[in-house]
Order: C-alpha cells, then structure tokens, then sequence
C-alpha cells in the first residue's frame, strides 16, 4: 500500500482492521516429513489425479464407511484446485480454507467438500496439519479488534507429493521382520537398464549400446534407497531432534545406509540418540549433524539394533518365566500325587526306620561293653599299711 492510500484509510492500524487477516500460527515442526509440492498445476493435474487413477479402487470402501459415498474425479479436482488456490505458493502448504469458502467457490455441496477432502487424505496427497476448532474467549476478543467476527480456525492444510505407505515394521511370528523396499514409488531411483539395449534401429544409425549395470551398482542404488526411505520416516519422526532437519532426507540418505541395511527403523535412530544423551548426560547440539550421526553409528552394534535387542530380551524373559511355571507346575504334580500320611506304604517307611535306629543302638551299646571289659583297671588310691 502507498502511504497515500494508508493515510485516506485512516492509518496502519484502521488498515489493519480493514485488510490484515488473523490466524492461528503452528508450532514449530509441524510440517516435518511433508515434502514440497511442485506447484499448484502440477499438484492437480498430475498428484491428485495420478493418486485417484491408481488407487481410488482401493481407498474407495474406507471412504464409503467414512463419508457414505464416493467421489468422481472431476469432482475432486475442482475441490483440490480451490485448496490448492489458497496454498503457499512455494510450498503448497497453509491452505486455511474453510468449508463454507469451499462450497462458494466451487459451487458444491457441503457433504461433497468433506468427502473430497477425506479423499485427499487417503490418497495420502493431503494432510491436515491443524485441525478446525472454535475460538477461545480471548481469541475472540484479539479478533475482534481487527474486526474479524469468525468464531472458530479453519483446518489448515498442506499439499505435497503422494507419499509411500509405510511397511517398514511387520510383525512375523511375534519377531519384527523389515518388509523389503518397493521399486516404485515417491523415493525411487532411477536405475539404468539391466541389458544392452542393441536394436536394428541403432545398429543402422551406429548408436552406441548402453553399458550393462554391474552388480556393485545395483547393490550401490539399493543401499541408497533404503537409506533414503530410513532418513525420510525418520525426519517425519516427532521424537526426531530438531538439528536432524536441516538436511533433507537426500542429503542424509549415504549416511543411513548401514543402518537402513540392517533393518534399523526411525525409533531405533531416536532410541540411540537418547542413550548416548543419557550416558554422556549431554543434549546432543552437533554442529554437522550427519557428521555426528556417521560417527554414533561407528560405535554402534549394526547387527543388533535397539528394536532387536529389546525383542531378544522380551523372548529370554518370556522364556524364563515358562521355565518358572514348568518347574511349579511339575512341583504341584509331585505334591499332589504323594501318598497320605496313613498310608500302607509310609507306614512300613516308618516301622522299617525304627528298627534300623533301634539295631545302631543296640550295636553301639555292645561295642562299648566289648570295650570296658577289654581295658586294663587302675589303682589310683593305695591302702595305708602302716595301720594294719
């Protein structure tokens, strides 16, 4: 605004009231682990509707038993570039649109603006980071000073990239199994064909055929995905430090896959974090954090990670404790199945361990008797003579 059009306002302040918008700020954080979006047109044209075309089959039970129905997709679309039209423009984050504003913009109903965006969700090309509520008491008051009378805060909004499911925990027979990495998603890395591509056409032309993947490569592109898909769940972690978010999930990628090799999950990465804290009894601030991280993981255990090793003592204390009921459960056999004390048994126990203590002490009584009439007798008084 030109300090022209400022002063016919009536000042910053009336221009403020006039024009300012008040929201409702996040936390800090709050967008961790969602990615940018590519733009406004590419986020509908090619997310919204690559994510419905693949998947809306799947989704669509869930989103029946949520919503009561289903959705078309020009339908969604027209939904999707009204949010999209409110997003930040770099980001493709704080869409704060409401679902009254929705419903004037695209001309839908109120039911079809809520399916839509339960749509969004399960085609996992939309999160809502804060959820509507009613403004509090003083809230009110702080807004009606910029004479906004809205009473409650619009969900708020991010739109990014679809993003992988996430099967990096499976439970196998009570023991955690790491699911292998797919081939095709949001974190996949292009790879060179795995033969030469030498057709009739090339050969005409003289192309030159391409070099056969080697073995070391395709190992090298593996490791580097898991890594990258280690890093990406990590850094969307919540216990995740906040130092660890000044590189994206690329940058950390070559440092995490060892870890992400031996199947080392977010939480093992947080859980270590924590213990090293708590031995040195220091809050972790690295200056390089993926020099740190690199250097933490060298005096790590790969082959056993935090998950592993509390999965092993759950079994050996489960284990023991079966140990324990086997042992009282055959003590209790043993008890239960012995004899009562009137028994026929017990009683010939008994008269049978009389006589044995009666014989001993009949023999020990004539072994001293033997022994007394074998010793010598000695005279220790003298009778006196002299009176005779």
């Amino acid at each position: 605004m030109t300090p022209a059009y400022l002063n016919a306002l009536g000042g910053r302040e009336a221009a403020c009231r006039r024009y300012c918008q008040v929201r409702l700020e996040l936390d800090e954080g709050a967008h961790a682990g969602l990615a940018y979006w590519q733009g406004q047109q590419h986020w509908v044209e090619v997310c919204v509707r690559t994510a419905y075309t693949a998947e809306y089959n799947t989704i669509r039970p869930q989103l029946v038993a949520n919503t009561g129905g289903g959705i078309s997709l020009k339908t969604l679309l027209n939904v999707a570039a009204a949010m999209a039209g409110a997003a930040d423009f770099k980001t493709g984050r704080n869409s704060r649109l409401t679902i009254a504003t929705l419903v004037e913009r695209t001309g839908l109903g109120e039911r079809t603006i809520q399916r839509a965006r339960e749509t969004l969700k399960l085609l996992r090309v939309a999160t809502e980071v804060l959820r509507g509520r009613l403004r509090r008491r003083g809230e009110r008051f702080g807004s009606h000073r910029f004479q906004d009378r809205g009473r409650g805060w619009a969900s708020v909004w991010a739109l990014h990239p679809r993003k992988p499911v996430d099967n990096t925990r499976i439970v196998v027979d009570g023991s955690i199994q790491m699911a292998p990495h797919p081939r095709r998603g949001q974190f996949c890395i292009s790879s060179s064909r795995r033969e030469v591509l030498t057709t009739k056409r090339s050969v005409d032309k003289r192309a030159a055929p391409r070099r056969k993947e080697s073995k070391a490569d395709v190992e090298k592109a593996e490791a580097i995905r898991k890594g990258l898909l280690l890093a990406s769940k990590w850094l969307g972690n919540p216990r995740t430090p906040a130092w660890a978010r000044q590189h994206t999930p690329r940058g950390w990628a070559p440092a995490l896959t060892d870890p992400a090799a031996h199947g080392w999950t977010a939480a093992d990465l947080n859980d270590t974090i924590d213990a090293w804290s708590k031995a040195t009894r220091m809050a972790p601030n690295p200056k390089h954090p993926i020099a740190f991280m690199r250097w933490l993981m060298k005096q790590q255990d790969l082959a056993f990670a935090p998950h592993v090793l509390a999965q092993i003592a759950a079994d050996q204390e489960k284990a023991e404790r079966e140990r324990q009921a086997a042992e009282f459960e055959a003590e209790r056999t043993r008890y239960a199945s012995a004899a009562a004390e009137d028994s026929p048994g017990r009683q010939a126990a008994r008269f049978v361990a009389r006589r044995a203590t009666d014989s001993a002490r009949i023999r020990k009584t004539q072994a001293s008797a033997r022994e007394n009439e074998n010793s010598p007798v000695w005279i220790t008084h003298l009778s006196d003579r002299g009176k005779r």
